[in-house]
């Protein structure tokens, strides 16, 4: 199970990829699971759609114990990462102060970049282009990324599957 926070359904959706961001999870045979508070947060549309009619690749489940982390994370992180805490699921976020809270928190940690990496590994990306082409789609809409994190995503090479002998 991978918890989604806000900034990562709005990353996929906002470049016109959320279908992408399904076939990742797809791959991983992960399904994707958002707290009740990230729900509150979604306003971009394809992912509303994707709440509604989804067939079963995004749950939204009731996050407790979240107001802890009110003080210093927005409502959907602070969701995130005590849905995550609470059930030992990865937590896939992008902002700095809830990352190092959710590492804080021992709580395994990606993110919308974590989440191409493995997009390209697994093949639903087809080639370094294509990736460089979603990055930058990214970097268009404001989305920041550290030079040194796109430099080691950019290096990361295809799995190939293992030959029976």
């Amino acid at each position: 199970m991978i918890v989604l926070d806000t900034s990562v359904l709005s990353a996929f959706s906002e470049i016109g990829r959320f279908p992408l961001l399904k076939e990742i999870l797809n791959r991983l045979s992960a399904k994707a699971i958002i707290p009740h508070t990230v729900e509150n947060e979604i306003i971009f549309q394809e992912a509303i759609s994707a709440l509604k009619n989804n067939g079963g690749w995004i749950d939204i489940e009731e996050a407790q114990d979240f107001e802890k982390y009110l003080s210093k994370l927005h409502d959907g992180e602070a969701g995130v990462i005590a849905l995550a805490k609470k059930h030992g699921w990865i937590a896939a976020l992008d902002d700095l102060d809830a990352r190092k809270i959710a590492k804080k928190e021992s709580v395994k940690i990606t993110g919308t970049l974590g989440l191409l990496k493995v997009g390209y590994e697994l093949c639903p990306i087809k080639d370094k282009p294509e990736l460089l082409k979603i990055i930058n789609e990214l970097r268009t809409k404001g989305f920041f990324m550290a030079p040194d994190i796109i430099e080691g995503i950019l290096d990361t090479k295809k799995k190939t599957k293992a030959r029976k002998g």
